[in-house]
């Protein structure tokens, strides 16, 4: 609850974050060099290309019987290799809440000191996001930030993000936010966080 309300007093509500293109997010938090797990990355890896156009050391992991990937678990990752920047995209939903912790804790102990995870679930908010059979949980904003927050992470910022832009015809605009405010919900259809991992930080004595 106390970081519930963090997310609350620092961002506001969901339908007052900033809008946010996914990737230029990534890019913006890209160097030449860096090293980037993509978890859950999916056959089709969407991200992919946008990593490589700065840091040629991608590595994937998903445990989709049908793609080819770096990893197939955690545990199948060399321990004396780290990243810099970590992506979840559209994964968390997929799975139970101690899953997704121990998902995001597994990821903080991977993460250089200073390494960033960037984080995106289907927006709660949205009135018809959720009706996907395989989607498990269900991540309000605030819950996801606390979620990250639970792991170790500082979080970094936080928007929201759409496959198409809200239409620009005036009347249309104007029912879609009318709507949105009345019903608080949200047109955009996802959320993305940014967490930091704090420098000399670990995760056991966060959980301790």
């Amino acid at each position: 609850m106390k970081w519930r309300g963090e997310c609350f007093s620092r961002y506001g509500a969901v339908q007052n974050f900033p809008l946010k293109n996914p990737h230029n997010e990534i890019l913006s938090l890209l160097q030449p060099g860096n090293r980037v797990l993509d978890i859950g990355a999916g056959v089709h890896k969407p991200f992919r290309e946008t990593i490589l156009s700065v840091t040629s050391f991608y590595y994937c992991l998903d445990t989709d019987p049908d793609g080819a990937f770096d990893f197939r678990s955690f545990q199948e990752i060399p321990g004396e290799l780290s990243f810099d920047l970590a992506i979840a995209n559209q994964v968390l939903e997929h799975v139970a809440v101690q899953d997704a912790l121990d998902l995001v804790a597994s990821t903080f102990l991977k993460l250089s000191n200073g390494g960033r995870f960037l984080v995106t679930v289907p927006n709660a908010a949205h009135p018809v996001r959720q009706r996907d059979i395989s989607h498990v949980t269900p991540w309000a904003a605030n819950d996801l930030y606390s979620l990250l927050k639970c792991a170790g992470f500082e979080i970094e910022n936080i928007g929201r993000y759409n496959k198409h832009p809200l239409t620009p015809d005036p009347l249309k605009r104007w029912i879609v936010e009318t709507v949105c405010q009345e019903f608080r919900i949200d047109w955009c259809d996802s959320v993305i966080i940014v967490g930091v991992k704090p420098s000399g930080e670990d995760i056991t004595s966060e959980k301790s």
